[in-house]
């Protein structure tokens, strides 16, 4: 059911550059418009339940980003997949099912408002109608959506479902005494990270969504697991480094940064030169550092997709910076969990499932030029010694 709707929208058409770029330019003036529609919108009180219309507001604007980056790539199966996220998040919370049309019609009619040019306000436009046509079958999908299950080795799973429980009960004590007890090598580190640590975080976003778990529960698990990785990275931070540099950071103006500090934790463990930014960096921010310090690679962490925007901008930056723009490019994060080829929307060089595949990525990039550096010295210092200049000036493309 869900192919039979991404099918149906892509026959829409592509939106094109332009037109995208107008919808980007005219999303503060496009908010704005909205929420005056919806204020006025009689029915809005019975349309979002005991919700304040800050959540509002807080939902447009991650909806204003979602499509700007829809409209760029032209991926419509990013738009159904979190479309569908959306509705069951909303939902859960008390939104009436029929706040969605209304919402929808809302921006159809600021985009109306907004656009001048009558190609570009058709192209966006012709988004939002069929979102609208195709409102009852997004409803009709939520009882057959399935989440995606991090994989656990068995002899994992009760302590992984006890690290969950322990979360969730806010028990730090708990929590730094069970890590204490299981992990005394660098191996067991790591396994509790991808074993414990990741799919119990994971599982209780799922939680959330499904509002069987606060907010305010979830930002309190978030803080027992910095709590947590803090205490073991002490375990580890005499190791030496033996590799490149390389950069790691939550996305531009994102406050998740779990994925990102497992990602160095791993890349320091694996001998790399860390420099970790944390989360709730400017794109301007990044890209000083970067030019700063001259990484080898960048490694970004996504927790959603309403910051793949946001990614594909400082990927841009990069790109169009003479003295980084050659630099590795990795991404990874919930962001990508249920279309893992998304990474090559944002203009990345590769994407990593998890923190041991960030590291092989690294790597696997790391040896290849190694190889090549080895190889160009070779050529080099045989072109010397045969007196070749002219071919070493070829080369070197000088």
């Amino acid at each position: 059911m869900i192919e039979d709707i991404i099918v149906s929208i892509c026959e829409l058409g592509k939106v094109s550059s332009e037109s995208a770029e107008a919808y980007a330019q005219a999303r503060d003036k496009l908010l704005m418009h909205l929420l005056a529609h919806l204020k006025s919108n009689p029915d809005i009180i019975r349309l979002i339940g005991i919700n304040s219309f800050d959540l509002i507001l807080n939902k447009n604007h991650r909806h204003a980003a979602l499509m700007a980056t829809v409209f760029r790539s032209n991926d419509f199966e990013l738009l159904v997949r979190t479309s569908l996220s959306e509705y069951r998040a909303y939902g859960s919370r008390g939104f009436s099912s029929d706040y969605f049309p209304a919402e929808l019609q809302a921006w159809y009619t600021a985009v109306d408002e907004c656009l001048e040019h009558p190609t570009q306000k058709a192209e966006i436009q012709a988004v939002y109608s069929w979102m609208i046509r195709r409102h009852k079958d997004i409803i009709e999908l939520l009882p057959d959506r399935q989440h995606i299950e991090f994989p656990v080795r068995t002899e994992s799973y009760e302590l992984q479902q006890l690290f969950q429980e322990l979360l969730l009960r806010g028990d730090n004590a708990g929590c730094l005494q069970m890590v204490d007890q299981v992990i005394s090598t660098t191996a067991d580190l790591k396994r509790f990270y991808l074993e414990a640590i990741w799919p119990s975080m994971y599982r209780i976003g799922q939680l959330w969504e499904s509002n069987q778990v606060t907010i305010a529960e979830q930002f309190l698990a978030t803080a027992i697991v910095s709590r947590v990785m803090a205490s073991l990275y002490q375990r580890f931070a005499e190791i030496n480094i033996t590799q490149g540099k390389v950069v790691v950071s939550a996305a531009a103006n994102d406050f998740h940064e779990l994925g990102a500090r497992m990602v160095g934790d791993f890349m320091e463990m694996d001998g790399w030169d860390v420099h970790y930014m944390g989360k709730n960096n400017s794109a301007e921010e990044l890209l000083g550092v970067l030019k700063k310090q001259k990484p080898f690679a960048l490694a970004l962490s996504v927790a959603t997709v309403f910051h793949l925007s946001n990614v594909h901008q400082v990927i841009q930056m990069i790109r169009n910076s003479e003295d980084i723009k050659n630099l590795k490019i990795l991404v990874g994060g919930s962001a990508f969990t249920e279309m893992p080829d998304l990474w090559q929307n944002v203009g990345a060089d590769g994407y990593a499932a998890d923190a041991e595949s960030a590291v092989q990525l690294v790597n696997g990039w790391w040896s290849q030029g190694v190889s090549a550096d080895k190889e160009e010295e070779s050529y080099l210092t045989t072109s010397s010694s045969l007196g070749v200049r002219s071919l070493q000036h070829t080369y070197l493309g000088t």
